[in-house]
């Protein structure tokens, strides 16, 4: 199984190396809009990686890119959107016919809910079929919301 710390005791020991650069560590994401720098911050990295003993996968290295996917979003200089795939897929979704269905359905428009206007309005009357007292019945007004919810 593995060490269960290794995870924290990684990310403490790349605060104490990267910890003073504004950069995402769980894959080595360095992210900047002005190129000058992001080359100078690539280079920071690079060095202290090298004293440190660090290597990076050079098959998974990607450098400036204009844009990066990164956990299900986009980031880019706009700034930061659902990846277009997942939309896709989300505007996809069949109406839910379970309660599992639903679960599943409401956690996939949760993990995108800062991109989502309205969304609490919007999920609140869904919530309540999740209930196991509520009946699961599905009525034209929780089809026209889970559509709404989609749309977003």
């Amino acid at each position: 199984m593995g060490i269960c710390t290794a995870p924290d005791e990684y990310q403490a020991c790349m605060d104490g190396i990267l910890g003073d650069l504004d950069i995402v560590l769980v894959y080595l994401l360095v992210f900047l809009q002005d190129e000058e720098k992001h080359l100078e911050h690539l280079r920071i990295v690079f060095k202290r990686l090298k004293k440190y003993g660090g290597s990076l996968n050079g098959k998974k290295c990607h450098i400036l890119r204009k844009e990066v996917d990164y956990l299900g979003y986009t980031l880019s200089a706009e700034g930061i959107k659902p990846q277009a795939k997942n939309i896709q897929a989300i505007q996809k979704i069949v109406v839910p016919r379970n309660l599992n269905e639903l679960r599943r359905f409401l956690g996939i428009i949760n993990y995108y809910r800062d991109m989502v206007t309205n969304k609490t309005t919007l999920c609140k009357p869904l919530h309540r079929f999740t209930s196991s007292k509520v009946p699961f019945t599905w009525l034209p007004m929780e089809r026209n919301l889970a559509d709404s919810l989609c749309k977003e």
